[in-house]
């Protein structure tokens, strides 16, 4: 593990968090993919800033109101439950705000959620937070700060399983609000599976061997993608101007 990336910059020495410098990473490749998949970027730009600035604030909160801190402004890690939550909310907020539909930017800002924490979970790994349980496999791996036994480097597992969800969000000419669903579907579900490798020393118990917090908030949000963003059926409007022109409204 590289919990640090240390290097000497005009004979001083630098040390970065690499979990940090995953995050900001993470961050900007985000909002690189949100601008590219938006219709028109302006209203993109700002919801994906301020969706940024709500999922880290809203994800260190949470892991602040599970484990404290040291009284300081920013200390301690991040909890991605509270960093969805928070950031769905801010999409909506910026929506209204810009008088936007929320699902056309749902759509834009959901994949690029999605990657950056793909690329967090990578920060995960080095930092050697959100570890597994201990497992045989051949790809089990030691944490130094912890030792033996191996465990599921889960943190992976959660990085390419976003990336291989993010590849099937693929832009389409589907009704809005279409890939937003999926993608909250698609996040909900394999965080709850994932969770079930995940060591009960490395998250946080709701119901002691049944739900952890990560599971609840991946059925929530699969439950409000199923019911709150459910896409309705295609309207051709062009036709319904066909047939209203071929049988005009009586006057009285």
């Amino acid at each position: 593990m590289h919990p640090e990336l240390a290097f000497t910059l005009a004979g001083a020495r630098v040390a970065v968090s690499s979990h940090a410098l995953a995050v900001a990473l993470g961050v900007a490749a985000g909002f690189a993919l949100a601008l590219r998949r938006a219709r028109n970027p302006t209203p993109a730009l700002a919801a994906a800033a301020a969706t940024a600035v709500a999922a880290l604030a809203g994800a260190h909160w949470l892991f602040r109101a599970m484990h404290g801190g040291e009284g300081r402004f920013w200390s301690g890690g991040l909890a991605s439950t509270g960093g969805v939550a928070t950031g769905l909310g801010a999409v909506w907020v910026t929506a209204r705000l810009t008088r936007r539909p929320a699902r056309e930017l749902l759509d834009a800002l959901a994949p690029a959620g999605i990657l950056a924490l793909a690329i967090g979970r990578i920060g995960c790994f080095l930092a050697g937070c959100c570890y597994g349980r201990p497992s045989a496999v051949p790809w089990a791996v030691v944490f130094p700060d912890l030792g033996p036994p191996a465990r599921h480097p889960l943190q992976l597992y959660s990085a390419a399983s976003d990336l291989g969800l993010l590849l099937l969000l693929s832009p389409s000419r589907a009704a809005p609000g279409t890939v937003a669903r999926r993608a909250c579907i698609g996040l909900g579900l394999v965080r709850f599976a994932l969770e079930i490798l995940r060591d009960p020393g490395a998250t946080d118990a709701l119901v002691a061997g049944w739900l952890t917090l990560p599971q609840a908030g991946a059925l929530l949000l699969v439950a409000g993608a199923a019911l709150g963003l459910r896409v309705p059926a295609p309207f051709d409007y062009g036709i319904a101007a066909e047939d209203e022109r071929a049988c005009p409204t009586r006057r009285a």
